[in-house]
């Protein structure tokens, strides 16, 4: 058996270099593909799983968010027991320098980020700067990247959604969290410009547990029962829930899409193998002459597979990981999707796939080489 995994590693290299990478590279798409398909929907149940632990709760106008609700709602819900910090927060929807130089941007009240989301991770002199000075902004590590910007810096963005242009200065960032891409601004700094403070979108209240969460959500709810801007009070996982299902028809469509691409090139992969494995039509039959059985010989060839798939997996992971690097800065809808990187589960998934694609790939076709005679192969070999 030594001997033939010695043959199988020498008919890598020796007998058709060009065939051996050309099918790496296929079994690499293949591996791309899965992990393209895979990790949004991997990760947004992460997302969700996460946020079923969270003691926070979104508060929102019960008719639609974009009608918001009046920021004094916020000298009420304070008071509430079980209620730690709540925060408003408005959707400003910048743009830097160009269109498609887009990311999460909102305003919201300087005194308590840290309070509402201690998982970024932010320190004491970057909430005392964003405190301090009414024009600064807080941005996440990989917007700062994309952009090359530093501390200290002048950013003007122009909003989508109000007739205003705004110059911030960078006071802090921070690279913990589920949303790497966020640029958080005052949002006494916006309403100054725009001379209204009478609204926002939404508010986050923080509970001092998760079981208080239902609690709270009734009484926010009860107190503005029958009001002007009755409101609707869900958990930070329902709220997801509702954002992420918005592209779930997305999530379908390429997820399709690319089952279809995993299953056209695996059918190329197989078919390579199978002309491979037609002209060793006669070696195979000589080996089996030299008293190697059909098995052992299937499991030579499945070793030669499994080394050219296992290179093809590892390409296509670390070319699927860069790629959700890229994509992870540049798509400002997916920012907290994709915000995890590639998980590796989604790695480990990609390997042990091209593996088993490589590996059936050569042993269907084996099984017909192997199945008949030895002098008919030798025969047909010419």
């Amino acid at each position: 058996m030594l001997a033939l995994i010695s043959l199988a590693v020498a008919n890598l290299f020796r007998r058709n270099l060009r065939r051996t990478l050309l099918m790496t590279i296929a079994v690499a798409c293949a591996t791309i593909v899965f992990c393209a398909v895979a990790v949004i929907p991997y990760i947004s149940e992460k997302i969700v799983h996460i946020a079923d632990q969270s003691p926070r709760l979104v508060v929102v106008n019960r008719t639609a968010m974009r009608f918001g609700l009046p920021a004094a709602y916020y000298d009420k819900i304070v008071k509430l027991p079980d209620v730690v910090a709540v925060n408003r927060m408005v959707w400003y929807a910048g743009v830097y320098d160009d269109p498609h130089h887009q990311f999460p941007t909102i305003a919201l009240d300087p005194d308590n980020p840290d309070v509402l989301w201690p998982e970024y991770g932010l320190d004491r002199r970057t909430v005392a700067a964003f405190r301090k000075i009414r024009s600064g902004a807080i941005v996440g590590d990989t917007t700062m990247h994309r952009f090359g910007w530093h501390l200290g810096q002048n950013v003007t963005l122009r909003s989508q959604l109000y007739p205003v242009t705004l110059t911030f200065t960078i006071v802090g960032t921070y690279d913990h969290g589920p949303d790497l891409s966020v640029f958080m601004m005052r949002r006494d700094y916006l309403e100054e410009a725009l001379h209204n403070d009478a609204h926002v979108d939404m508010m986050w209240v923080r509970c001092s547990t998760t079981s208080a969460t239902g609690t709270v959500a009734s009484e926010i709810d009860g107190m503005f029962h029958n009001s002007a801007a009755e409101t609707r009070t869900d958990s930070e996982k329902a709220f997801l829930i509702t954002y992420l299902v918005r592209f779930q028809s997305v999530i379908n469509l390429v997820e399709l899409i690319g089952l279809v691409a995993v299953f056209s090139i695996a059918l190329a992969v197989l078919n390579g193998t199978a002309m491979t494995l037609r002209e060793r039509r006669k070696e195979l039959s000589i080996l089996r002459t030299l008293g190697f059985s059909r098995e052992q010989i299937a499991c030579a060839l499945a070793i030669e597979a499994g080394v050219i798939a296992l290179a093809g997996g590892i390409v296509g992971t670390i070319v699927a990981a860069a790629s959700l690097g890229i994509a992870r800065g540049s798509i400002a809808a997916l920012g907290e999707v994709l915000a995890f990187g590639m998980p590796l589960q989604i790695v480990a998934g990609g390997i042990a796939i091209a593996i088993a694609l490589g590996v059936i790939a050569a042993w269907i076709p084996a099984v017909g080489v192997l199945r008949g005679p030895v002098h008919q192969s030798i025969r047909a070999e010419g």
